[in-house]
């Protein structure tokens, strides 16, 4: 059985609709493709990193925008929307193998926040069209069904390569990043992977959106180069993006990789699996600045990414100081010290006159000043 080398991350076809209002897609029922199913694998070790001392992200909510999060007893997981199968939803449903990871490598990172299931696409189902199941279009849908479930941060591990030549009517899916940038929500999207429908000199949407965090992924032999599947020049930071062990896609257990219909096993690489480990990162600072802007947590990883590659790592990102952090000068304050003797009235005279009886004491105080929020 072959193994592939990666996995893409799950591509959109690129058309909106002509009207402009979002309008879900047609309904697709049982898969049209079997499903695929996981590589049973054992679990892996659990070290708790030491940054969880300091956030978990609790309290946030982290909508994944994806194929899908199964109810497993090792993710917190709220359904919210099924845009594939509207007719007989089921959020929890990933029959592709690829939501339920994402969610995965969001919880490693943030164990506190909660995973928000948007089911937008899927590579088994087919709508009444023939068409695949998930548009540009039902992205944009999933992004406002997202923010309607009150979701803090929004994961979009799929992405559509578009050709700058074709004339594309992206409001629909401007309109619903809009709105998450005017509600403080984070929007984290892979920055895609190169292949036959994704290649370079293609715009990728949403990471091509200027209130999205796009995410590449680095190599996985080499933490310090990016991987040569991403495409260039689409990712302003980067992650690791090999999961080695995730999540299994049924409900229960781990898996270490998918097998399709045709016996193709496929693991758990791409910038799909990249796009987590940020979205994670802004579920940690959401919880440590809950009154921060949308622009000023995207500020904070990007300032916080190493030089280079600009890669995140989860505890640099959430310990880092911005640059114009500033420390106010110390002063010392002196104060006299006086006995109950020292003030008694006939000791008055000899206190003032010589005044080497009297103690100072130095008090010394010292204050931090935080800089003020940036738009």
């Amino acid at each position: 059985m072959r193994r592939a080398a990666l996995c893409a991350s799950l591509l959109l076809p690129a058309a909106f609709p002509a009207a402009f209002p979002i309008l879900p897609p047609a309904a697709a029922q049982a898969p049209d493709v079997a499903c695929a199913r996981p590589v049973e694998a054992p679990a892996p070790a659990e070290v708790p990193p030491s940054m969880h001392r300091i956030a978990r992200g609790e309290g946030v909510r982290v909508a994944v925008v994806d194929t899908g999060v199964a109810a497993h007893p090792h993710l917190p997981v709220e359904p919210v929307a099924d845009l594939v199968s509207p007719a007989s939803p089921d959020p929890h449903l990933d029959c592709d193998g690829h939501g339920t990871v994402v969610a995965g490598v969001v919880n490693g990172v943030a164990p506190g926040a909660l995973i928000l299931s948007v089911r937008q696409s899927s590579a088994h189902h087919r709508q009444v069209d023939g068409g695949p199941a998930g548009t540009l279009a039902s992205l944009a849908s999933a992004i406002h069904r997202a923010l309607d479930a009150g979701a803090h941060v929004i994961n979009t591990s799929v992405v559509s390569c578009v050709d700058p030549a074709v004339l594309l009517d992206a409001r629909p899916l401007h309109e619903a990043l809009h709105r998450a940038e005017a509600e403080g929500v984070v929007v984290v999207a892979a920055a895609g992977n190169r292949g036959s429908s994704c290649r370079p000199g293609m715009v990728v949407y949403p990471a091509h959106e200027e209130t999205v965090i796009p995410v590449a992924a680095v190599h996985p032999d080499d933490p310090h180069s990016v991987a040569d599947y991403v495409m260039p020049g689409a990712g302003q930071v980067a992650a690791p993006g090999r999961v080695e062990v995730g999540l299994s896609p049924t409900g229960h257990g781990w898996a270490s990789g998918m097998v399709d219909a045709r016996g193709q096993e496929t693991g758990f690489e791409g910038t799909s699996f990249a796009a987590p480990v940020v979205s994670g990162v802004a579920a940690l600072l959401r919880e440590r600045h809950p009154q921060d802007s949308a622009a000023q947590i995207r500020d904070r990883i990007r300032q916080a990414a190493q030089p280079g590659h600009w890669v995140v790592d989860p505890y640099g990102a959430l310990t880092h100081l911005p640059g114009d952090y500033a420390v106010a000068e110390r002063t010392i304050v002196a104060a006299q010290k006086e006995s109950a003797e020292d003030r008694a009235p006939a000791r008055a005279a000899v206190i003032l006159a010589g005044l080497g009886a009297a103690l100072l004491l130095g008090v010394l105080s010292g204050s931090v000043r935080r800089p003020g929020r940036k738009a």
